[in-house]
């Protein structure tokens, strides 16, 4: 095991040390600071906002009445997670359509409407997994068992 984590460290700085090669070699470097802006309030906003809101919204949870199975916690903190990150994907691309824009093909789409579709697709089947994980287990919990003498 441990030299499987060994060996994916190494491939991580590899291909990091690829990245930076190819965004050096390709990029100007005016354009650059643009992107390490964007990867510093990257971070900012996944260990500032999205890592504290769904550490929160899992407090509150367990502290909320009874005490919730991991699976329904994990299942909520992970529909947390891909809307947050899915807002941090195209919340640029709404406030860019905002602003405006002199070739109207850059955004053709509607993004802010979509992000809410995909918010509500992401509500809908987190419930229905929900749904089904507590119908699984009720019904292995009224499943008969098989004692052995």
């Amino acid at each position: 095991m441990r030299a499987w984590r060994i060996g994916l460290v190494i491939v991580g700085v590899l291909l990091l040390a690829l990245g930076a090669v190819v965004l050096v070699d390709t990029v100007k470097p005016i354009k650059i600071i643009g992107v390490a802006s964007w990867f510093l309030l990257a971070l900012i906003v996944h260990d500032g906002i999205i890592a504290f809101v769904t550490f929160g919204v899992g407090f509150l949870l367990r502290r909320a009445g009874r005490k919730l199975p991991v699976a329904v916690l994990a299942t909520i903190q992970g529909a947390l997670v891909v809307c947050a990150i899915f807002a941090i994907i195209v919340l640029p691309a709404v406030y860019k359509q905002f602003l405006g824009s002199n070739n109207p093909t850059i955004l053709p789409l509607k993004y802010g409407p979509n992000l809410i579709i995909l918010w509500a697709s992401v509500v809908v089947l987190t419930t229905v997994a929900i749904v089904g994980y507590y119908a699984f287990t009720r019904r292995q919990k009224n499943r008969l068992s098989v004692s052995q003498d």
